[in-house]
């Protein structure tokens, strides 16, 4: 099945991927071969630019997964729970029963499930357990189909808040991380790790995100983060930079303050929801508080490509039936758009695997954009980032997702300095090469 709303046509070459050696046999492995993969690399090396390429391309059976709601949305799939009907808690594999149609995944030759370092252990088994059963081949990892995991360890954790349940993941299994899964012992999976990083040239400020992704924090590297500490005494002076920060609710402190300190009046511009769209994958506000003069980021690519997903503007005018943006100093009109819920369904006359809209939600594709969570700047990136962790982060990667947004050291600011504390790695992740096999890049 392709994703015909891509834009691409099937065996066309979307014009802004640069096919290197290790993109090519990434690709080549996935559309020529029935092999089972796991692609990954540090942030910025265009992980998600390669599943939109081959997406767009591929005349493969095909569903997309991710582990969220919103990670869901932003690729045009469905959740894992969703898709396999798992319940919302511990998963036993052991316990489950056959779910989705037989017919259905036997028609089913790839499965992709991205920002899969979010995806727990228990989940992990969950699907292979799942594919076993339904396709009818109890011995093959992933009951024969081939699975497209991509992601980076380093950054997004999957979730585990409970000390019970990391005890009971540790006993059983070793621990939380999807490669920990029996699956993994039983198949050597290969590795594409793409290493040209696009999102930045500078070697120097390259060396110091790659010794925050690996826990290499030592005194140098701290030092030369620590020069970018700046004290500003006024709002308006952060007006140029994007302020990280962990949480919603200083991210909403924040863009409130600025907010308010704009003159004019307040518009308040509502979505509309229809069908099934979970409130946490809503992929902005659902009223988006508007002044002009407000600064905004750009949530979808736009067909006429006047911005793209990032693009940073400002509100030129704002009212009830309309709104106008200012991007790169040309003015634009701003249409709502919609984004789907999607499920996959099997079409037994067609004998294919069907994507169908189960909810929309209808809304300016923007948000305001003087202050975003860690979180929700992920795959983005900025010119100027200023980093505000006030307490400290909180989670495995967190710290080296927000450094890793912006282009250059000189564009980045800190509120206060880093220490060991704020750089939080688990050893654990250390160990995933032990379970894949290196894929040599392509040649030519």
């Amino acid at each position: 099945m392709t994703d015909h709303r891509s834009g691409f046509a099937p065996g066309s070459e979307p014009g802004d991927v640069e096919l290197d050696g290790d993109y090519r046999a990434a690709l080549a492995l996935i559309e020529q071969t029935a092999q089972s993969l796991f692609v990954t690399g540090r942030a910025g090396t265009g992980k998600s630019t390669l599943l939109r390429c081959f997406r767009a391309t591929t005349r493969k059976p095909l569903v997309v997964l991710a582990p969220t709601g919103l990670a869901a949305i932003n690729v045009g799939g469905q959740t894992v729970h969703s898709f396999f009907g798992f319940p919302p808690r511990l998963i036993d594999p052991q316990s489950l029963r056959p779910g989705r149609a037989a017919a259905f995944l036997r028609r089913l030759a790839t499965l992709v499930i991205d920002e899969v370092s979010m995806v727990r252990v228990d989940l992990m088994d969950g699907i292979d357990r799942a594919l076993r059963l339904g396709r009818g081949r109890p011995d093959a990892p992933f009951g024969g189909v081939q699975v497209v995991l991509i992601g980076d360890l380093f950054q997004l954790p999957p979730i585990v808040r409970e000390r019970e349940l990391r005890e009971y993941f540790a006993d059983r299994y070793g621990g939380p991380y999807f490669f920990q899964a029996p699956v993994f012992r039983e198949t050597r999976l290969p590795v594409v790790e793409l290493d040209r990083v696009y999102r930045q040239t500078d070697a120097h400020f390259l060396a110091l995100l790659n010794g925050v992704r690996e826990g290499g924090l030592d005194q140098d590297v701290l030092d030369a983060l620590n020069a970018r500490v700046r004290a500003f005494e006024r709002l308006d002076e952060l007006d140029d930079y994007v302020t990280l920060t962990p949480t919603n609710q200083a991210a909403h402190r924040i863009n409130l303050a600025f907010l308010q300190g704009l003159p004019g009046p307040e518009h308040l511009l509502e979505a509309a929801v229809a069908g099934r769209f979970d409130p946490s994958a809503y992929p902005t506000d659902s009223t988006l508080r508007l002044k002009a003069g407000a600064r905004i980021m750009m949530l979808r690519n736009d067909f006429g490509g006047r911005w793209v997903n990032g693009s940073m503007g400002v509100v030129t005018d704002v009212e009830p039936g309309g709104l106008r943006v200012a991007i790169d100093g040309l003015s634009h009109e701003v249409e709502r758009h919609t984004w789907e819920t999607v499920e996959y369904v099997f079409n037994r006359r067609e004998n294919r695997i069907d994507q169908q809209v189960v909810g929309t939600f209808q809304q300016y594709p923007l948000k305001l954009a003087w202050a975003l969570t860690i979180h929700k700047s992920q795959g983005q990136t900025f010119d100027r980032v200023y980093l505000d962790l006030g307490r400290g982060a909180f989670a495995h990667g967190q710290t080296y997702v927000a450094l890793s947004r912006c282009r250059s050291l000189d564009g980045l600011a800190l509120s206060r300095p880093l220490s060991a504390r704020d750089v939080l790695v688990d050893e654990t992740i250390h160990d995933w090469r032990a379970f894949f096999t290196p894929v040599a890049p392509a040649v030519g």
